[in-house]
């Protein structure tokens, strides 16, 4: 199933009225951090709706937010019609899919 048909789309980070919460500092907007869709086991029972999928390597070049690059999703492709995810992406509880994010497109394993 296309991401599209998904309802996919990037998602950003900081920005106006978000601050750390060590330092007070105002944290700057970040675009593509992630990606939010509906998850695509198509409404199993037990569904959480929404998924969400860190990147390792955000659109905009910088490490994640968490300055951790070994959690998330290695992201190749800039659009969310070539947008590919590996490994594999696997929902924890709920309805438990698990599939990849290739060109675009999610399938199940």
């Amino acid at each position: 199933m296309k991401l599209i048909d998904l309802e996919a789309h990037f998602l950003g980070y900081g920005g106006e009225g978000v601050f750390n919460s060590k330092t007070g500092e105002p944290i700057a907007f970040r675009p593509g951090v992630g990606l939010a869709l509906n998850c695509p086991c198509g409404g199993r029972p037990n569904c959480q709706g929404q998924l969400y999928v860190p990147f390792r390597n955000p659109l905009d070049g910088k490490p994640p937010p968490d300055d951790d690059p070994r959690h998330g999703w290695q992201r190749t492709g800039e659009t969310l019609e070539t947008l590919t995810l590996t490994p594999s992406v696997l929902r924890v509880g709920g309805c438990a899919w698990h599939g990849f994010i290739t060109n675009g497109e999610a399938k199940e394993c």
